[in-house]
């Protein structure tokens, strides 16, 4: 959950700057609930992503241990 939060708040950093540089212009209306719904999906996707990037680093190291348990020794 602390890694969420702050990637929520990198991405609400970054939505806020894009919609304060011209990006206010295609939204007009509603800007402070279309900043946080944007950051929103950001976070979750950038979560999803690094969380599934650690289990597959995880399952690699088992991987690699098991593999070395069962190499036949000469």
């Amino acid at each position: 959950m602390k890694n969420f939060l702050g990637t929520f708040a990198i991405s609400l950093i970054l939505c806020y700057i894009f919609l304060f540089f011209g990006g206010i212009l295609i939204f007009e209306n509603f800007f402070w609930a279309i900043l946080v719904f944007v950051a929103l999906i950001i976070a979750i996707l950038i979560t999803v992503f690094i969380h599934q990037e650690t289990k597959t680093e995880e399952l690699e190291a088992r991987i690699k241990i098991l593999e070395a348990q069962s190499e036949p020794k000469e």
